[in-house]
């Protein structure tokens, strides 16, 4: 279900984040639209014909599926649009779900991912209270000049996309508008649900023990390693973990079989 990760594949960065943001309730709707059984042009034409996402154009209702739905949620298969429509359908809560749509997101947009990764956590770590346009700016201005992009991003480019990752942040929850245009870094934990899923989908995948604690997903939230093994120690009991450490060594029981009994388990 997982891209390459993070750490072994190149650098793609693009302006894809300038087209809304993280556009959760758009995902949500399109979520409750899609079904594993049904061609994919078939599911765009329907989308574009039935108007569910009746404020936007015929243009825009394309673009959103083809280049914001497609992308987060059906590539490189659609292992992840039909594990958060099961969550979705089972009534997961928001923030759960919230949560799981950023790590789709900043996988499918290097820009998001790093931005998150490298920029807004080391800036909460330090005590930071609030993020400011500059903040994103220079990241944008960095990854600019050591040649990261294909054409070199204009000032009024870097802008546009500043402003989309301050916006996405705000949507996914790191960040909160307050008064006079205020960004305010927000007190975050990520949610026992999406622990539990992130750590599977990652087992799941092939990964070592190890490599699941110490995949560089976990920094989307702000995790390191010992962090993530803390937390699904918590978990072991209602999730039939059992979580071994012994210095670099890791080993870690997994009862729950597919994703499928997984999700089962955590919204029952």
């Amino acid at each position: 279900m997982t891209s390459a990760p993070i750490e072994t594949r190149a650098r793609h960065y693009t302006v894809s984040i300038t087209k809304g943001a993280a556009l959760i309730n758009e995902m949500k709707t399109l979520l409750r639209q899609w079904s594993p059984s049904e061609d994919y042009r078939v599911f765009l034409e329907r989308i574009q014909q039935t108007g569910v996402l009746s404020k936007e154009t015929a243009y825009r209702t394309h673009d959103l599926v083809n280049r914001v739905f497609r992308p987060r949620l059906l590539t490189p298969d659609d292992r992840a649009a039909r594990a958060l429509k099961l969550l979705f359908e089972a009534g997961v809560d928001n923030s759960a779900l919230n949560e799981l749509l950023l790590l789709y997101s900043a996988r499918a947009d290097d820009v998001l991912y790093d931005f998150v990764v490298r920029r807004f956590w080391p800036l909460a770590r330090s005590g930071a209270v609030l993020m400011q346009v500059d903040d994103a700016l220079s990241f944008l201005d960095e990854i600019n000049r050591t040649g990261q992009v294909s054409q070199v991003w204009t000032q009024a480019t870097q802008l546009r996309i500043a402003r989309g990752l301050l916006a996405a942040l705000r949507d996914f929850g790191l960040l909160r508008q307050a008064k006079r245009g205020r960004r305010e870094i927000v007190l975050y934990r990520l949610t026992a649900v999406s622990v539990a899923y992130l750590a599977h989908e990652l087992h799941f995948a092939g990964l070592p023990d190890a490599a699941v604690a110490e995949h560089a997903d976990w920094g989307l939230y702000g995790l390191d390693r010992a962090h993530v093994l803390d937390r699904l120690d918590l978990l072991g009991p209602r999730l039939g973990l059992l979580v071994q450490r012994a210095g670099s060594v890791v080993r870690i029981t997994w009862s729950q079989p597919s994703m499928e009994s997984l999700i089962h388990v955590l919204t029952r």
